[in-house]
């Protein structure tokens, strides 16, 4: 009875090959990423029949096929499972099976882009971590087994931010896969931090900053590095924040080219004369002053804000 049943299941798998020749063409697929294990051949060719032999197994590096040995291949198979001779037209240019059967761990991936990158920086990147520091947004990698990785476009210089760095793959001195793999880059910085919480319009004294060093992904943030004691904070901050440099600015009682409210007493006789500010200055300072009717200059003392003194010589 056995018997019988391998003999009708063979007629049947007979019976759909040779009901339409061109069920008997399959295409060559260029390329395929297989895992390890057993690689059947729908995997690699556009093969769709019920008849799905196993090709290779535990492929450990890339292995090239041409048209000509994969129809040796499966007629061989189809010889050997069924008894029966039967044609194959395998259609298509040289295929590739490229096995990913071990993984790069996330510091692997750090320790091999920072080698290749201080390689290529004109400049030199020094230790990780000592002006730069990079960190792989995966944490493992899956390797094709038997090849070569190289890293790509690496360039001349390290911006900090997100970038995309290429991993190409070499069998046999030929590019046979690429990859791109996400990396966050990390630039030290210094800048001033407060120590507390500032409110807006305060005039910065050295208890209330402090200069520290940091690792910032952000490159179009400019902090500032310059002393930013007796400027004015022009928003507040809360604790532990770093300083950008369009934060904080000198701030005068009297700025240059305000229009100014200037007062002269003579005995029980006030002035008032409209000037405009030569230069700036706060409470307290003497000033030149344009006086707008005469278009004479005069020197006058901060009162507060928008009005100078004219003190008698």
């Amino acid at each position: 009875m056995k018997v019988w049943i391998s003999i009708l299941t063979s007629m049947v798998f007979c019976l759909s090959l040779f009901a339409n020749k061109e069920n008997n063409r399959l295409y060559l697929k260029p390329k395929t990423i297989i895992g390890v294990g057993e690689v059947r051949l729908s995997e690699f060719t556009n093969w769709k029949g019920n008849w799905n032999p196993i090709v290779f197994r535990n492929v450990k590096a890339p292995i090239i096929i041409s048209p000509e040995s994969l129809t040796d291949t499966i007629t061989t198979l189809y010889s050997k499972e069924f008894g029966v001779e039967t044609s194959f037209e395998v259609m298509g240019k040289e295929g590739i099976l490229l096995p990913r059967t071990s993984n790069a761990s996330k510091k692997e991936l750090e320790d091999s882009l920072w080698k290749a990158l201080s390689l290529s920086n004109q400049n030199g990147l020094g230790e990780m971590g000592e002006n730069f520091r990079i960190q792989s947004e995966k944490e493992s990698f899956p390797i094709i087994s038997g090849t070569s990785p190289v890293w790509r476009s690496l360039g001349r210089s390290l911006h900090p931010g997100k970038r995309l760095f290429p991993l190409d793959f070499y069998f046999e001195g030929k590019l046979v896969h690429s990859e791109s793999i996400p990396f966050l880059i990390e630039e030290k910085k210094k800048a001033y931090f407060t120590t507390k919480e500032i409110p807006a319009k305060t005039v910065l004294t050295e208890n209330d900053v402090e200069l520290r060093s940091f690792f910032s992904a952000d490159s179009f943030r400019e902090f500032t590095e310059e002393n930013p004691v007796g400027k004015t904070a022009l928003n507040g901050f809360l604790p532990d924040t770093a300083i950008e440099k369009k934060q904080v600015r000198t701030l005068h009682t009297i700025e240059r080219g305000q229009e100014v409210e200037l007062v002269y007493t003579t005995g029980n006789l006030l002035l008032k004369i409209k000037t405009r500010a030569l230069s700036s200055g706060n409470q307290g300072e003497e000033i030149p002053l344009l006086n707008l009717a005469t278009q004479k200059t005069i020197k006058a003392r901060v009162q507060n804000e928008g009005v100078c003194l004219l003190e008698e010589r």
